[in-house]
């Protein structure tokens, strides 16, 4: 193997792989690696090919970048001590290399040719980077991508971003995203996220899918076998959760004072603690009728559920009445 290598100036660098395979008798192919560090996008950019991450990269307000199809985002594994973070590691930012934005990210892979991010590593583990980190941005797009050994894949605060036909594994938590206390100076905290969540497959992760003080809109989404939650709302939500199969988490939904939670025609079954748990806190009651839950056996249903009739500071999960078989629906890609 060759390595032509090109260094240019800045946090910036590319190199172009050329493989020939002589035994195939194939052509010289060439991939190209960019490499990036401490980077700042100021104007509008698309990645493509191989993208070695070392440190922040930060997408400014009013700019987009834009992931081809195909393209590999790699992280490199960094510390709290590292000079590779371009902010300080509090609350919102990440010690890990991030993607952050504060623009616009359209990252819209194909069917054939999905983005991928995750570790640069070879002995690859979750939160070996830290997430792809909205932070006051709007009209954002995720489409066709896997993320695998984040901190969280997808973390926003007071943004908007559409999630479809994409998987998330291996992470420390899939997908999370919140709404903090107004801060002055920090125009984002206060704003509610909205984030669309479809057609994705969301498994064997710490944690699935956890909000809070957010809206959100779940749907036909496959989350199963994440240790321990599949989907976990917090407090004031707008939450549509509807036609998803989740299973094989330790809880398959968890509530901490969970309220404007709808739950409906979804498939929650043969999680290993309970299908639906309520946090110590939580003493909001919750409509979870219409769901199927496995079984038509009340009794077996109720054991699955921990809820006001396991303490009475609880509120109480509704789970009457239940559909009678498995609701009827399939991932539209």
């Amino acid at each position: 193997m060759k390595r032509n290598i090109t260094l240019q100036s800045g946090a910036v660098r590319r190199i172009f792989i050329c493989a020939a395979f002589v035994l195939l008798g194939a052509a010289c192919q060439k991939q190209q690696v960019t490499e990036v560090s401490k980077l700042t996008i100021s104007k509008d950019a698309t990645w493509s090919g191989i993208v070695l991450v070392a440190g922040d990269v930060y997408v400014e307000p009013g700019v987009t970048l834009t992931i081809a199809p195909g393209t590999i985002v790699k992280f490199k594994r960094i510390d709290e001590s590292s000079d590779q973070n371009l902010f300080d590691i509090d609350s919102p930012y990440y010690p890990q290399a991030e993607l952050i934005i504060r623009g616009r990210l359209v990252a819209k892979g194909t069917d054939k040719d999905k983005i991928t991010f995750t570790s640069a590593e070879i002995d690859a583990r979750p939160a070996d980077w830290g997430a792809v980190n909205f932070l006051g941005s709007k009209d954002n797009v995720i489409e066709f991508c896997k993320f695998m050994f984040a901190y969280n894949g997808v973390h926003a605060h007071g943004s908007a971003v559409q999630i479809s036909n994409s998987e998330f594994v291996k992470n420390g938590v899939g997908i999370s995203f919140k709404s903090e206390e107004e801060t002055p100076g920090v125009e984002w905290f206060g704003k509610r996220s909205n984030v669309q969540v479809s057609n994705n497959v969301i498994s064997h992760n710490k944690g699935g899918i956890g909000f809070r003080n957010s809206d959100a809109f779940i749907m036909h989404n496959e989350i199963s076998d994440n240790k321990f939650f599949g989907i976990f709302p917090k407090e004031d939500v707008r939450a549509d959760i509807s036609e998803n199969d989740i299973s094989g988490n330790k809880k398959g939904i968890y509530l901490y004072q969970a309220r404007g939670v709808l739950l409906s025609n979804n498939n929650i079954h043969d999680n290993t603690d309970y299908n639906i748990s309520v946090a110590e806190a939580q003493d909001y009651d919750i409509d979870a009728s219409n769901n199927w839950f496995g079984t038509i056996n009340r009794e077996k249903i109720e054991a699955m559920i921990f809820d006001k009739n396991d303490d009475p500071d609880l509120g109480r999960v509704e789970f009457e009445p239940f559909l009678d078989r498995q609701a009827d629906w399939k991932q539209k890609r």
